[in-house]
């Protein structure tokens, strides 16, 4: 039993110094491994880190391309605004112009249907606020004129009945033609007139009215004289 246990013994010495070297050269060889990943991490990180410096320059290039970018945008969004003033008050003087030579006479004069025609061609195109106003007076000059004259003519026959006598202001007569006046269609421009566009011709027209009125509407030539301006042409 004794040489059993010493050849045991022996074996096991034998297989440990066999083993020895071979664990000890693995290990070395983990540690190579170990150190090449550890380089090759290294070069990794160095490249990366270029290529975010690069980058960097790259975006700080892009930064300053946008920004003179920006201003270039300014500047023509400011070049812009003028132009568009410019354009804007050039058509302004274009337009006052086209109307003072071709609309401005048919408002004086008495309503003809040819000129409210011509005059009302004479808008298209136009862009100015102010004046694009007056085109509705244009319009509707012929209705206005119309309204009046009938009115007028109405008024006619209840005047005559009363022989042209002087009315006071007390009498249902007068009260009518003054309520009449007040209710026609251009009354309530004529009655803004300082303060907004109105027709001129039509302005004289209210004016003689109005002193036919106050006058105790007691002429009949007066009153002729206005009804003759109403027919139109």
């Amino acid at each position: 039993m004794k040489r059993i246990n010493l050849i045991g013994i022996v074996a096991a010495i034998v297989m440990a110094a066999a083993w020895a070297p071979t664990a000890s050269a693995q290990a070395t060889q983990n540690v190579q491994q170990l150190e090449r990943d550890i380089e090759q991490h290294e070069k990794n990180i160095k490249n990366k880190e270029d290529s975010i410096k690069d980058l960097e320059e790259r975006i700080d290039n892009l930064k300053s391309q946008l920004k003179d970018l920006e201003n270039q945008k300014k500047a023509l969004e400011k070049d812009v605004k003028n132009e568009i003033k410019m354009r804007k008050d050039k058509f302004t003087v274009r337009d006052e112009l086209v109307y003072d030579q071709e609309i401005v006479d048919v408002l004086y004069n008495p309503y003809n249907k040819s000129d409210v025609e011509e005059a009302l061609e004479s808008f298209e195109g136009m862009e100015t606020k102010d004046v694009l106003k007056k085109k509705e007076l244009v319009e509707k000059y012929g209705e206005y004129t119309k309204d009046l004259r009938e009115f007028m003519e109405k008024m006619k026959k209840q005047l005559a009945e009363n022989r042209w006598k002087y009315v006071s202001s007390s009498t249902d007569l007068y009260k009518k033609f003054e309520k009449g006046v007040k209710g026609t269609k251009y009354w309530k421009v004529y009655n803004k007139k300082e303060k907004n566009e109105s027709i001129d011709y039509l302005d004289r027209v209210m004016d003689k009215i109005m002193m036919f009125k106050n006058d105790g509407l007691k002429s009949e030539t007066q009153f002729n004289e206005i009804l003759n301006m109403l027919y139109a042409n």
